[in-house]
């Protein structure tokens, strides 16, 4: 799957899996539709429905699956409000 980063969004057909490779720090949102997300290395899984999102934790592998269609968007998370840089 070719994936423009420039898209502000990217749909996907129920079942279809999208794997991100370190995206620590990336902000996933279900714009519509609900996805499924796990992280490699953790043992959490996550259900992202709409107009959730979830930033990334770790490093390594992150899976989506769609579990029916949606439309999700990736991209920065917004620094915390207390951040100094």
């Amino acid at each position: 799957m070719l994936v423009d980063m420039k898209a502000p969004v990217l749909a996907l057909a129920p079942g279809q899996v999208l794997t991100l490779v370190d995206a620590e720090g990336l902000r996933i949102r279900a714009q519509l539709g609900t996805v499924w997300i796990t992280e490699e290395g953790s043992l959490k899984d996550h259900i992202v429905g709409p107009g959730d999102t979830l930033v990334v934790g770790r490093p390594g592998r992150t899976v989506v699956q769609a579990l029916n269609s949606a439309w999700v968007s990736i991209g920065e998370a917004p620094a915390p409000a207390n951040d100094s840089h």
